[in-house]
């Protein structure tokens, strides 16, 4: 119990912020179907999102008993424009990002130096902009609040940068789409949890598992809480205060593909591609003069996915773990970041074929699309 909050209002700010839900728990009828709940459970954490401005994406999660339901939530929410992460993909860390080995590299040209605030800023709107340069403007900002102000030697800056980017390797940057078993001892400001599957266990679990992880889910909001499904839920406290509403999503307006996004994951990338190019292969210059954000498409070459750029120039490979989902076809992809790589990263039954000690990999974001 938070005896802090022993006299406020029984909803919190939100019983006065919010004039529809006042504060209680929604429990809302979006009709049948994995999609329409999807659409659902979106529009309502944007709704509230309105209502906020303090809104931040990454206070907010959406929570399923399984990873299948997320599937169209996340296409619906990336076809808005929210910043999306699926708890189950690691992203990688911005230490290894082209942008962050520049920054590093000017710091380090006077490692005798100090810097202020504004002299790193300066520093790092040397380069182009990207998503890369925007969070490592996030830390400076950080690292500004330790400061209060004064200046700080290089090699402790490093340092300090150092373990910001590990810290941020599992930091939540969007809307977290998460199952309920995956949600354990994670809390959210907002919550919506989706229906389906809390009848009856999995394989595997007791018959009262489906009650304990909807408790984990419903547990996890601080502010508002949003759950899915018609009528009242079989486990929602009978005498909770629950406002019951009925919406109907316009699913005529969404696209008529389904659209599947592959993040970018080093596990499908070959990680070794550039390193093994003879010198003064075109490969090299073409991933020289690559930037974060540029567009890429696919083509394949034998048994092979290739990573292209505009021009048709080969940026990279995609590894043998990249599987093509059935009846799905290439719609777009972008380059999510481009990484510094070494000969001592890799295993050593391959380092025969590499021709260079240093080398960077292209780390694309693939879309998709599957006719329904």
């Amino acid at each position: 119990m938070n005896r802090a909050r022993a006299k406020d209002p029984p909803g919190g700010d939100w019983a006065t912020r919010d004039p529809v839900a006042q504060g209680r728990v929604t429990l809302l009828d979006a009709g049948p179907g994995d999609v329409a709940q999807a659409v659902a459970a979106v529009d309502e954490l944007h709704r509230l999102a309105q209502l906020d401005p303090d809104w931040s994406w990454r206070r907010a999660a959406i929570i399923a008993r399984d990873w299948r339901r997320l599937v169209p939530v996340r296409a619906y929410a990336e076809s808005l424009g929210l910043p999306v992460d699926m708890a189950n993909e690691t992203l990688p860390g911005p230490w290894r990002t082209r942008e962050m080995q520049a920054f590093l590299r000017a710091l380090l040209a006077d490692r005798t130096r100090l810097f202020s605030i504004a002299q790193l800023t300066d520093l790092l709107n040397t380069q182009p902009p990207s998503r890369w340069t925007d969070l490592i403007g996030e830390g400076i900002g950080g690292l500004a609040r330790e400061l209060a102000g004064k200046s700080a030697p290089v090699p402790d800056i490093v340092h300090w940068f150092g373990d910001w980017a590990r810290d941020m390797r599992g930091e939540q940057r969007g809307l977290l789409l998460v199952t309920a078993h995956s949600a354990k001892g994670l809390e959210f400001d907002h919550v919506a949890i989706l229906d389906g599957g809390w009848d009856r266990p999995s394989k595997g679990e007791d018959a009262d598992a489906p009650r304990r992880l909807f408790y984990v889910a419903m547990t996890r909001a601080r502010a508002t809480l949003t759950v899915l499904g018609p009528g009242r839920h079989a486990f929602l406290p009978a005498a909770a205060p629950v406002l019951t509403r009925r919406t109907r999503p316009d699913l005529a307006s969404l696209p008529g593909t389904r659209l599947r996004s592959v993040p970018p994951d080093l596990k499908l990338v070959d990680l070794s591609f550039a390193g093994r190019l003879r010198p003064g292969h075109p490969s090299l210059a073409a991933i020289e003069t690559a930037r974060t954000g540029d567009p890429v498409q696919l083509t394949r070459d034998g048994g092979h996915w290739q990573i292209t750029d505009t021009q048709g120039n080969v940026l990279g490979r995609l590894s043998r773990a990249f599987t093509q989902a059935e009846g799905a076809q290439f719609l777009k992809g972008e380059i999510a970041a481009i990484l510094s790589w070494r000969r001592k990263d890799g295993e050593e039954d391959f380092d025969r074929h590499l021709r260079r000690d240093a080398w960077e990999v292209i780390l694309p974001e693939l879309i998709f699309e599957t006719l329904p």
